[in-house]
């Protein structure tokens, strides 16, 4: 039942029996207006319970981070941080509304700066690298007022899951991390990273959006209610971050549960899957559409239940950014596949240790890897999602 029936009825009938007295006021005179009272405690119960199922489904669904602006280097990531998308079903038309919504805040100089044909030359030029190190095209966050921002964050979290909206704005307050003392530095910090949209946002003709900028190329290519997200660099520096009294970790699951799996093999198994003690170079990466590494490494189909659980766990990290319709479709065709999917890691196996791994399947391609720039490799992390089926979900020939 909804609980808003519930929550409505439960405080008439507690109106109606608050007098404490035998007899009760004129407009209750009933003998059940004394049963009633003695089973009061169990429908305040019943109405605080129905009071927080209300409020969570009207409540914003992603974390609430710091609301000091001293807290932030600029307006953009103050904003970015402290803005709170309305709740969405993730539909094919929320989609397309929220994308009008954010293309109604802007100027026509702007638009002109966003929009692209579908089949634009743009869509393969994201990147991972600083704005300042390519020409980039694109909105710039930096060049947003604060209601036209808040516009695009609604349609990220449209298009992204509640779990890949929250890692897209981390990715983008850390690189915050990386200015000196909060001084603008070209190409760096959540001022310059990019939007650009592709085609026209229709409920059933293909259009695509794009997020680029310093460890962030995302691309979220939309048909209907198919979307997916390949190709998508998605990285960090740093790994962990201060922001007010909050810790920050974006890229928290694909770092754990690698540690899980890898740890959850055997003997026998980690022979295949450990390729060598120095981490390896991700393959897929910017540029590199088409691209397919050799298939090596532990065959999935050796996995018991329970070690092939963890590894769909691991995989959903990446899946799970997207909307939940559309990854738990994506999961089960990954499922599917499972047997015929290799997995490969390089580097020790204890926590903490400079790795790489692949995972790599029909339709699937995940790679992760320490860097060394910046010092410790274990803050400076990349990695790449791609499906050889269905890049850029089939749009671009």
């Amino acid at each position: 039942m909804d609980p808003r029936i519930i929550l409505g009825t439960n405080c008439c009938i507690l109106l109606s029996t608050l007098d404490n007295r035998e007899q009760v006021v004129p407009y209750a005179p009933f003998p059940w207006v004394k049963t009633m009272r003695r089973i009061r405690p169990y429908f305040m119960m019943l109405t605080l319970i129905a009071f927080c199922i209300y409020w969570a489904e009207l409540a914003p669904a992603q974390q609430t981070l710091s609301a000091d602006r001293t807290d932030y280097v600029c307006d953009a990531s103050y904003w970015l941080a402290t803005y709170r998308p309305s709740k969405t079903q993730y539909t094919a038309s929320e989609m397309v509304a929220s994308a009008n919504a954010f293309l109604d805040s802007l100027d026509e100089a702007q638009k002109k700066q966003l929009l692209f044909d579908l089949s634009s030359d743009e869509r393969r030029q994201w990147s991972n690298l600083p704005a300042m190190r390519r020409n980039t095209a694109g909105l710039r966050l930096g060049e947003l007022n604060r209601q036209q921002l808040e516009s695009a964050c609604q349609l990220m979290a449209s298009l992204f899951s509640q779990q890949g909206y929250e890692k897209m704005r981390g990715i983008m307050l850390a690189d915050d991390q990386l200015l000196n003392q909060g001084r603008p530095r070209d190409g760096f910090g959540t001022e310059n990273f990019y939007l650009c949209l592709f085609g026209t946002p229709s409920a059933t003709q293909p259009w695509a959006f794009q997020l680029d900028g310093h460890h962030i190329g995302v691309n979220v290519s939309v048909t209907g209610d198919q979307v997916t997200l390949a190709p998508s660099f998605i990285g960090t520096q740093p790994q962990t971050f201060q922001l007010g009294s909050q810790s920050l970790r974006p890229l928290t699951g694909e770092i754990d549960e690698s540690y899980q799996f890898i740890n959850s093999l055997n003997d026998e198994q980690r022979i295949d899957a450990v390729q060598g003690k120095k981490r390896g170079r991700i393959i897929t990466g910017p540029g590199q559409d088409g691209v397919t590494p050799p298939l090596k490494g532990l065959s999935c189909a050796s996995l018991k239940p329970a070690q092939k659980a963890i590894l769909l766990s691991l995989i959903s990290q990446w899946v799970n950014d997207l909307p939940p319709p559309m990854a738990k479709r994506r999961m089960q065709e990954i499922e599917k596949e499972i047997d015929q999917t290799r997995f490969i890691w390089n580097g020790e196996i204890e926590t903490g240790s400079d790795i790489s791994y692949r995972i790599q399947g029909p339709s699937i391609i995940i790679e992760y890897a320490c860097q060394d720039l910046g010092g410790d490799p274990q803050e400076h992390l990349h990695t790449m999602y791609r499906n050889p089926r269905d890049d850029y979900g089939g749009q671009l020939k």
